[in-house]
């Protein structure tokens, strides 16, 4: 650490400082930064939990996949993803400026995974969810590729890999700031970096977003339907930041899922999970076999049975997803009859 007396002296009747040499490669980032984002600076409002009023529901089609060159930010060229038929990878359905806070009446389930990719542990993480036959949002952070490094391109690769196995990709920002705590104008570049990084990795515009912390403000709400985004909650939560093993999180779930039907009556909701955390991973099939236990319960009892889900819309007021969740527990019921079954016999 520089010692002030040793930067700044009096010369006659004034101070005269001298400043620490800032390294180019900051200055040209600084600069950078304040290209993308211009425009004007707002003050940032405090923080809020209290619910943003939402406009009437207008559903979009998904336009084409963007296949232009995007030059705002270094990287690897724009990837060729042919999506599966009918798949709405980057939430393109959904309309701007509607917050998705994941509760739910029902008992639907659906996962997300917040702050990666990760080389370590996401691909072992597809390869779970593919045994399990499960579908999930994964908000990435994009930090971690788009500047074409080898690393940052095998992060980049998996991302795409996200797209390849049939998955959502959502918008967790490039540096994982607050956003009540920024002014607009960094808002915007933080948006504008990120947008352009998915963009160029799997050819597809992001219209999710998770703000990271789950901070929000209406200015920022305001400012996120602005630029297109639906922003997505949580309901429930592992605890998987704070906890260590895969048992605790299974256990910290299943507390809060009963303490919210306790305290809100919603029995089910959009889980957050990180896809960077090797226990958390490990929880998933443990949480897996934990409900499909309980819902042998619930068959019996003639209870609705909990429902893992891969979409969104099951947790928007009056939007109808493309199965209803009646037809999902009519198949959730007979096969809930021979798994129980199977673990009775043994």
């Amino acid at each position: 650490m520089l010692r002030l007396s040793r930067i700044c002296r009096p010369r006659f009747r004034t101070i005269a400082c001298k400043m620490p040499r800032i390294p180019w490669k900051v200055r040209l980032s600084c600069c950078a930064l304040a290209m993308v984002a211009g425009g004007s600076f707002a003050g940032a409002s405090e923080v809020s939990t209290a619910p943003v009023a939402i406009a009437p529901l207008a559903f979009r089609p998904a336009p084409a996949p963007i296949v232009e060159p995007i030059h705002a930010e270094p990287g690897p060229e724009v990837a060729e993803v042919v999506p599966i038929p009918n798949q709405d990878v980057t939430g393109l359905r959904f309309p701007s400026g509607l917050t998705i806070s994941g509760g739910s009446k029902h008992r639907t389930i659906l996962f997300t995974f917040d702050d990666g990719p990760s080389r370590r542990t996401t691909p072992r993480l597809l390869d779970m969810l593919d045994e399990l036959g499960i579908k999930a949002v994964f908000f990435v952070k994009t930090e971690s590729f788009g500047n074409g490094n080898p690393w940052e391109r095998e992060h980049a690769a998996i991302v795409r890999e996200i797209v390849r196995r049939g998955h959502t990709v959502g918008n967790h920002t490039e540096t994982h700031r607050q956003l009540p705590l920024l002014r607009n104008a960094e808002i915007e570049a933080e948006l504008a970096i990120s947008e352009r990084k998915i963009a160029r990795t799997i050819g597809r515009m992001p219209r999710l977003i998770r703000p990271p912390g789950g901070a929000l403000s209406e200015r920022v709400q305001q400012l996120l339907g602005e630029n297109g985004y639906t922003s997505v909650m949580w309901a429930l939560y592992g605890g998987d930041l704070e906890v260590s093993t895969p048992e605790e999180v299974v256990r910290t779930f299943f507390r809060v899922l009963e303490r919210r039907e306790r305290e809100t009556g919603d029995r089910g909701g959009i889980l957050l999970m990180h896809d960077t955390k090797a226990h958390s991973l490990d929880a998933v099939p443990r949480l897996v076999d934990a409900l499909q236990k309980r819902n042998c319960k619930l068959l019996a009892e003639g209870e609705e049975l909990y429902d893992i889900v891969d979409d969104l819309g099951y947790f928007i007021p009056g939007h109808e997803p493309d199965q209803s969740l009646e037809e999902r527990q009519e198949e959730l019921r007979e096969r809930a009859r021979r798994a129980c079954h199977t673990v009775a016999l043994r």
